[in-house]
Order: structure tokens, then sequence, then C-alpha cells
């Protein structure tokens, strides 16, 4: 429903959002609303947001009085699933005995995170930060369903405590998060508006407010509150990207204890038109210090002057360039692979993976190669892509570790995976996918020269014929160039921030 977003009306969206997460300015059931936070430009994020834009009133209102009776549902089904969950089957919240100087707020994506000592987003920062001085708790939101306690306890031989957050809270909060949402919802209704759009963005305000992201947003802060209280931790790490469980949680360990560090980590690249992670929302809200995975990074939010640029610590990331021997000696080589580099979301990954497989049947000569996000899962893929359950001959989804897969490929198919860096570093001829009418999504957007954008699966063929001899002039300078979104990491850094405690 509703009409594409462009430029002008994102702009639009992203002003009205921030004027009524500044009204009232420290009410956290406000903040906790996921619709209010636009993250940036990419159409995941965009797709709720299309209906504020459809010609017809009527649409629009029907579109919300069906979203209000899903969410009136599904909260009622999950306040009954969290009854079941907590009275009967004891699902609790950890009791911590000990203290702990450092929170890491960190994500559980597949069951191999059992299987790592190091975290997927902060690696060996915990330990590092344990074996300096005080002591290291990981905390991992809950994005498996069940989870197997057979492999849970290969937990109790790490250096670094571990727990999984439980799907919900005791009945009386999860009522009382309801009860702060409804009235938050009420109150937006009578939030003065001037136009068309700023009525139709505080109407679905108020119907977001009912939403099952808003809820997680406010258990998610009651959760830390709770252990930000029991361990009495001096600093709290996230990853940070703009998503408002991220300030939540920061708001509530302050109502904890008002001198504790928040500190998040923009672990992902900032795209040209991301919003919530350079907006400020008040000192409650905005953290202390930001831990950035590079200079483009730091110096976008040096920029946007989130906090002091004292504040923004260079980190860096693992996804840093690989040695210039892995790229010179595909020089010349003829190219016969091609990567597939999805995003997590389906809705990115079935028309990308539909025209991966178009290409596929084009081009027998070449062999073509999926590779899924961690958070993707095949099975529903396949349940929904029945043809893909006999691939050709020429295509398949890689089991294989993603350096392998770099290293065994020759082209990159992306949108907006940021994946892409790794790709270009190793030499691989990066090929963007625009689809019509949509703001670009493409981090390597700036580099016009230097990658191709297509549009159709007959664009590909000239690539794949005559890339090699123009890009293998071009690779070392874009290698350059994408150097800046990731630095080495640096723990150094991060100890920067006891100093200043």
């Amino acid at each position: 429903m509703g009409e594409t977003i462009g430029e002008a009306e994102y702009d639009l969206l992203c002003q009205e959002c921030d004027l009524l997460l500044d009204n009232p300015s420290n009410e956290l059931s406000r903040k906790a609303n996921t619709w209010l936070h636009i993250i940036r430009e990419h159409p995941i994020f965009l797709q709720s947001y299309t209906a504020v834009f459809t010609k017809s009133n009527l649409s629009f209102l029907i579109y919300l009085a069906l979203k209000l009776s899903k969410y009136t549902l599904t909260g009622g089904l999950k306040f009954i699933h969290c009854s079941y969950r907590y009275i009967f089957r004891r699902e609790r919240l950890s009791k911590f005995t000990s203290s702990y100087d450092y929170i890491f707020l960190s994500h559980l994506l597949n069951e191999g995170f059992f299987e790592r000592e190091s975290d997927f987003y902060f690696h060996a920062l915990p330990q590092k930060l344990q074996h300096q001085e005080g002591k290291a708790l990981m905390v991992y939101i809950n994005y498996i369903g069940e989870v197997n306690h057979r492999l849970a306890k290969k937990w109790k031989n790490h250096e670094v405590d571990k727990v999984v957050l439980p799907r919900y809270l005791s009945v009386g909060k999860e009522l009382k998060i309801r009860v702060l949402l409804f009235k938050d919802a009420f109150r937006l209704l009578f939030v003065k508006s001037n136009t068309k759009i700023s009525r139709r963005i505080k109407l679905q305000a108020a119907v977001e407010a009912f939403s099952p992201a808003s809820h997680f947003n406010l258990r998610m802060g009651f959760q830390i509150e709770q252990i930000v209280q029991e361990v009495q931790a001096k600093q709290l790490y996230t990853t940070f990207e703009g998503h408002p469980w991220e300030r939540t949680a920061f708001a509530f360990a302050r109502k904890i204890n008002a001198s504790i560090k928040c500190i998040g980590y923009q672990h992902a690249l900032i795209f040209r038109k991301q919003h919530a992670i350079k907006r400020r929302l008040g000192q409650r809200f905005d953290p202390d210090f930001v831990l950035c995975s590079g200079k483009d990074g730091q110096s976008k939010l040096e920029k946007a002057e989130l906090i002091p640029a004292n504040k923004l610590l260079c980190f860096g990331s693992n996804r840093t360039a690989v040695g210039s021997e892995k790229v010179s000696s595909r020089i010349n080589l003829k190219r016969n692979t091609v990567l597939m580099l999805a995003e997590g979301d389906l809705i990115e990954v079935l028309p990308l993976l539909d025209f991966f497989y178009e290409l596929a049947q084009q081009n027998n000569s070449l062999q073509f190669v999926v590779r899924f996000h961690p958070i993707t899962s095949l099975k529903k893929v396949l349940k929904l892509r029945k043809h893909l359950n006999q691939l050709p001959l020429n295509m398949e989804f890689s089991t294989n570790t993603f350096e392998e897969d770099l290293a065994r490929s020759d082209f990159a198919i992306y949108r907006g995976s940021t994946t892409i860096i790794k790709a270009v570093q190793y030499g691989l001829v990066p090929i963007y996918v625009k689809r019509p009418n949509e703001m670009s999504i493409d981090i390597l957007q700036h580099f016009h020269s230097l990658r191709y954008v297509i549009s159709s699966p007959e664009e590909f063929k000239e690539i794949a014929l005559n890339s090699p001899g123009i890009f293998d002039q071009n690779s070392d300078r874009l290698i350059q160039k994408v150097s800046q979104f990731f630095s080495p990491l640096d723990y150094d850094e991060v100890l920067k921030i006891n100093k200043t405690v």
C-alpha cells in the first residue's frame, strides 16, 4: 500500500517523527515507539511508512484499523503466552549473586554462537576488559527462539559469564508495559498537527505504540534496569545502529545508576541518509561514548554532533583489509564465479535471489554461489521458493566460511549488504542491483566509476565479458577508498573510557 518514498518524503518523515519524539522529551514510552525512529533509507525500514503517503484517506484509515486489530490480537495472545511461560514454566531473568563492572548487550543470532568464546560483535573486548580490571557479563538478546540448554552449558567453560534474556517479564510488568504504551498512544492523538501528512504520522504513531516492537523496547529497558540494579555495573555496552531499544536500555540503566557510562558500538556502516543513529534524544537516552568501526563512521558522527568529538573512539572492526597479494593474484585471471551477498530480511533476500536465479539460467558458463545472512532461514526461503529445492547445476547455496567464498569468487552481486566491503578488499568486482524508483541503498554509491550498477539480468552479460581489464585498473583505487570504513581493532581505545570515569 502507498507510494514510493523519495528523498523529500523521507526527509519529511524524519522531521515529523523527531518532533513527536521530543514531545514530551523525557517520556520513556514515547522513546520506545519503534515507528518514530527512522533508521535509514532502506526499503526494509521504510515499508511501514508508505501508507502515510497514499492518496486516499479511506484507504489509510482502513490500513490503520487493520494494523490496530492485528496488534490487539497479537498483544492479547502474547500476554496469555507470557502468563503461561512465567507462571507454569517459571521462565525468569537470572538472579545475579555477584557484581559485574561491565555489561555487554549483544545478539544471539544462531546456535553456533554457543561455540564462540569471543563475541560476534564485540570480539574479545569483554575478555580484554576483564584482564585489565573488573568483571564482564555478556547478556544476549534471543533471536533463535527456544534455547538449547545442552548447548548453553558450553558457556560455563567460557572465561566471561553469559546469559540469554527471557522472552517475557513478569505478568505484572508485561501489563505495566501495555498501560504505559496505551497512555502514550492516547497522548499522541492530541498532539497539534498542521498538515495532512503530519496528522497521518501522528495517527499511525499512536497505532504503532501497540506494536510488538514497541513492547520489546520497553521490555528490554526493564530487563536492563533489573540487571544493573543487581550487578551494580559501572559501564553498559550495546551495539549502536539507532534502534530505540538501545536508547531505552541507556535510560533504564541510568534510572538505577546515574553515573553509569553507556557506550554504543557503531559496528555497521553508516549510510548516506541514515538518521536515528545521528540524532540526539537528550542526556538520558544518548550514549556517553561511541566506539566507531572506522574513520568514516567517526567522521560522520562527529559532523552530526551526537556527542563531543573526544567521546567518539575509533575501536575498529575485524572486517579490515586483506593482504594485497590476495588481490593482485586475481589480476588478468578469467572470471567465472559470481557470489550473491544477501541481507537477512526475506523482503530483500527473495527478490535478489530471484534475480540471481535468472542470472544463473542465462549464464551457463558461470558458477553462481548464494551466501545467506546468519539470520536468514533457508527453510523459509525454500518454502516460499519451492523451485529452488532443485537448483541449476551452476548454482549452489554456500556452506563455506565467508573467507572461503570470497577466495573462490570473482563477482559480487549485492544491494544493501555491507559485506560488499570485504568482497572489494578481496578483489571481487562489485555489482549493485538497482530497483526502479528507489533511493539508492548502495554503500559504494559515491564511488561512481569504481563499481557497476545493473537493473536487469541482461545488463550483467556485458559486465561479465568486459569487466576484467576495466575493473582491474580501478580495483586498487576502490580498495584504498573502502579502507576508511573499517579500521583494525584497537582495544586500547576502549581503555580511555576508564581514564575518564
